[in-house]
């Protein structure tokens, strides 16, 4: 009795503390007989949000069962639970919300009258970017990433992992509250350039994706191989019949030379990810040069080709990083789609990060492997209902190097 009476109230101190958000995506995977008006119908939402929301859909007309799509959110207001010590005046300064539009939203007449456990609606807003008492948070958001903060930000991964005391700079969740570090009079170059940008800046070295005009598609996985994993999304598409680009460690190829010849053999392609994975904009010209030649030489004795293509690892660049990687002769190949299946290990949760932005043409990205001891069981088993769906709608899967009509290796 004691167990459940402590329990009841850690949950109930959970659920002071703890902001309610809007109902999440959700999967739905298509039965017999199924339209998008009924699906939209089920969902109690418009045939035209359900379209919005899954950016793959080539022809909206023809879906197919087994299919998958992705129903959005129920648009719902942001709710905050009060805590103990909570002012109007606390509250919105941790929100970045002014107390007249909370009074307003909750008809609060009296702003001094609100108690610990009231939920108040929140209104939306514009920015992730909130300000919390005397300093700055942002709000992890799904599909973020430390690269993709720091860029929105202005600031570099290091200052916010040290801001945050973050050890594992892959290790964010969703909701996650990150403190952002004063930025600097001057930041750093490399920052205050997107990919978008740099894609523009060097369009014959740096790509994110291929022709729009063109139906195909390309399956990336980095950080391999791996002893387990990469054998089991091997066997996966081999099944389905879909070539992919493996971008690899040199490290991990020296451990496992069989399965990069396995990879060749059934006709996927082989691309450098580094020998141990470093941030490419923070190392030095020697550095950057070491790295990719050791695991090209390892790549070339294994399998008796040298990569031309190269994936720089959290998708890191800057302007000094694709010179001089062209200068080793190389074609540098980020990605369009991010599964974030490296954080979201659940098989909906991939679908959800995945599908709404797969577009003709589009790479994307997901991994065969991880550090010591994580699964990658989630990105293995979504494979199947992912290349069904895309493959529905008409896509084709092809290697990296002929969707951008590229030479594979040197």
């Amino acid at each position: 009795m004691k167990k459940i009476l402590r329990f009841a109230i850690v949950m109930m101190a959970v659920l002071v503390w703890i902001p309610s958000f809007a109902e999440a995506a959700q999967v739905h995977r298509v039965s017999s007989g199924e339209t998008l008006f009924l699906i939209a119908e089920k969902h109690g939402i418009t045939v035209e949000e359900l379209i919005q929301k899954n950016g793959y859909l080539r022809n909206p007309n023809q879906i197919s069962v087994g299919q998958v799509l992705i129903v959005p959110k129920k648009e719902m207001q942001n709710a905050y639970i009060v805590q103990q010590g909570d002012t109007l005046y606390r509250i919105s300064q941790k929100l970045g919300v002014s107390m007249e539009a909370i009074a307003q939203e909750n008809g609060l007449g009296d702003w001094n009258r609100i108690f610990p456990g009231e939920k108040l609606q929140i209104p939306s807003q514009g920015s992730n970017v909130m300000t919390n008492l005397s300093e700055e948070v942002y709000v992890v958001q799904r599909g973020d990433t430390l690269y993709r903060i720091a860029q929105t930000l202005g600031v570099s991964m290091a200052e916010l992992a040290e801001a945050n005391g973050l050890e594992n700079w892959n290790m964010l969740y969703v909701g996650q509250s990150l403190k952002v570090p004063k930025t600097t009079p001057q930041p750093e170059p490399d920052f205050q350039h997107s990919t978008a940008q740099l894609a523009r800046t060097y369009p014959e070295t740096f790509y994110l994706r291929g022709s729009a005009s063109t139906n195909k598609i390309a399956l990336t996985f980095d950080d391999g191989p791996n002893e387990k994993y990469t054998n089991q999304v091997l066997q996966v598409l081999k099944q389905h019949n879909v070539p992919a680009t493996f971008f690899v460690l040199g490290s991990k190829v020296e451990k496992h030379p069989e399965i990069l010849r396995r990879m060749v053999s059934e006709g996927h392609v082989v691309g450098n990810h580094t020998w141990i994975h470093p941030d490419l904009r923070r190392v030095t010209e020697n550095r950057l040069a070491t790295e990719m030649q050791t695991t090209e030489d390892i790549i070339y004795q294994t399998i008796g080709l040298r990569t031309a293509l190269m994936r720089p690892p959290y998708g890191a660049v800057a302007p000094q990083v694709i010179e001089g990687l062209r200068d080793l002769d190389y074609k540098v190949i980020n990605w369009s789609v991010d599964s974030v299946d490296w954080r979201d290990q659940n098989i909906d949760k991939i679908l959800i990060n995945t599908l709404p932005d797969v577009r003709q043409g589009g790479i994307l990205l997901f991994h065969d492997a991880g550090g010591d001891g994580e699964s990658r069981a989630a990105t293995v088993a979504v494979l199947p209902e992912l290349i069904h769906t895309l493959r529905a709608q008409g896509y084709e899967f092809v290697t990296v190097d002929k969707l951008l009509n590229l030479p594979a290796y040197k």
